[in-house]
């Protein structure tokens, strides 16, 4: 069985979902639960691999993801090498 949304997304989402919660650490935990990839209409299309408890969904963009990645190694390489 096959449908053209699985016929004619792209081998990478163009957005990632995820379900936040606050731990007991006060710390955000993001669990990836789903994709989303760009719809012919202009919108997009998302399959989900679970539901979070509280119904929120934090949906990300794969350039915005990289962004925060790049910018929190770069924190991380800073706190390695303080300056003197």
């Amino acid at each position: 069985m096959s449908d053209d949304f699985t016929e004619n997304k792209p081998k990478l989402p163009s957005h990632i979902a995820y379900s936040v919660e606050t731990g007991n650490d006060d710390k955000d935990h993001w669990q990836k639960i789903g994709a989303a990839w760009p719809a012919k209409d202009g919108g997009l299309s998302l399959q989900l691999n679970a539901l979070p408890i509280d119904g929120k969904i934090a949906l990300r963009s794969r350039e915005e993801l990289e962004r925060m990645r790049a910018e929190r190694q770069q924190t991380q390489k800073q706190d390695m090498n303080p300056e003197q």
